[in-house]
């Protein structure tokens, strides 16, 4: 398998690319410099030489490589989501785990659910909707995609923070991947998270709440038609203590929802940042 590897000399980065190999006589591996690449912040993909240019590896170190230009960032981003978006209506589980366990390599879980996970599920549901893809197939990427968050959710956290972050769906709301994906980044940033998702019954979660005290609830909402029965949650939560978030791609930031903060569809930072300052 080939990587790209950087290293600062001076105050300045450099890549080169390398290829592991395994020794079997000493039953280790060791890498061999197969070229040099120069400036971390001038590779391009012709640097590549031909037969490596469609490595796993060398396509998610390019995409979440924060010293290349904008322009140059984004076509190595395309090339990773078009590569996970057929993966995942393969249910390629394992191709899926190595595209992402590259790309963490070299970046942090937020900015793959962010640039790589979230935009390929909207993809799938838009072929979805538009009857290009069957419901089988949906099942299988969408499957597929839990299980890789599954297996994310076991890595390390980071230290407590003391805070717990209720997650839950309104009545009827069946869509469970981005409480799931929620959940996961939030655990490795020192939550604790209790996730109720989907389709809890309103009873159920308010007994939850006082049971268990939150410091905050976040509500997700994916589809329009669940609007009025997240509302409803919304007023049945008034007159408990916990602050309420609530956001999804039903709803846009800004809009009117009872005592509840609407923050529409947030980055993983975005949601960092509007969560410290409510707890």
């Amino acid at each position: 398998m080939v990587y790209i590897r950087s290293k600062v000399v001076k105050g300045e980065s450099y890549s080169y690319l390398v290829k592991s190999n395994w020794v079997k006589k000493r039953k280790t591996s060791e890498q061999e410099t197969i070229k040099y690449l120069g400036r971390t912040a001038n590779v391009t993909l012709n640097d590549i030489p031909p037969e490596y240019r469609d490595s796993k590896s060398v396509l998610s170190y390019l995409a979440s490589n924060d010293e290349l230009d904008i322009e140059k960032r984004e076509e190595y981003l395309a090339n990773t989501r078009q590569n996970l978006l057929k993966f995942l209506l393969e249910g390629n589980f394992e191709d899926v785990r190595l595209l992402c366990r590259n790309f963490l390599t070299f970046s942090k879980i937020g900015y793959f659910f962010d640039e790589v996970l979230r935009p390929v599920m909207y993809e799938i549901g838009s072929l979805w909707k538009s009857k290009q893809l069957d419901v089988g197939a949906e099942h299988i990427a969408t499957n597929t995609a839990m299980r890789l968050i599954e297996g994310l959710a076991i890595t390390p956290k980071m230290k407590s923070r003391g805070k717990t972050i209720l997650i839950c769906t309104p009545n009827g709301e069946y869509h469970l991947l981005p409480c799931i994906m929620i959940e996961t980044f939030l655990s490795q940033n020192g939550y604790k998270i209790i996730n109720l998702s989907p389709s809890a019954p309103t009873k159920s979660i308010l007994s939850q709440i006082i049971e268990s005290k939150p410091d905050l609830v976040l509500i997700s909402i994916t589809l329009a038609d669940n609007i009025n029965s997240a509302k409803r949650l919304v007023g049945e939560l008034k007159e408990l203590k916990s602050p309420v978030l609530i956001g999804g791609q039903a709803v846009q930031e800004g809009k009117k929802f009872g005592h509840a903060q609407v923050m529409g569809s947030p980055t993983m930072l975005e949601l960092m940042r509007i969560i410290k300052n409510k707890v």
